[in-house]
């Protein structure tokens, strides 16, 4: 489990806005084709339990990256592949009723 310290607060639209999300949403990662890092965010309108976890494309989960209780706002995660083989990969996230997912392309290293 991560601790919310290990998530860095941000906003997609404007870096002045503080307000809060309205709806759940899972956002592409940046950059979506990547070697090493990229980034994930998403939003929670309301507290909640949440969970970003990466798949192959075989839909095997490889990884955990986010499993806890969530405050409103807008969170951004880092998925470090340094040690993946390049490929295809999904990543889902779920909080509450939400499920939404995402395809990336991990390129060699």
């Amino acid at each position: 489990m991560i601790s919310q310290k290990h998530y860095q607060y941000f906003n997609y639209l404007n870096e002045e806005k503080t307000e809060l999300p309205m709806e759940f949403k899972l956002y592409q990662n940046f950059p979506q084709t990547f070697y090493k890092i990229t980034k994930i965010g998403f939003d929670v309108p309301a507290k909640s339990r949440g969970r970003v976890n990466i798949y192959d494309v075989y839909g095997k989960m490889i990884k955990t990256l986010v499993d806890s209780e969530l405050l409103p706002g807008s969170y951004e995660v880092k998925l470090n592949a340094l040690n993946y083989r390049p490929g295809v990969y999904y990543y889902k996230m779920f909080s509450g009723d939400f499920v939404d997912s995402k395809k990336v392309l991990l390129l060699k290293n």
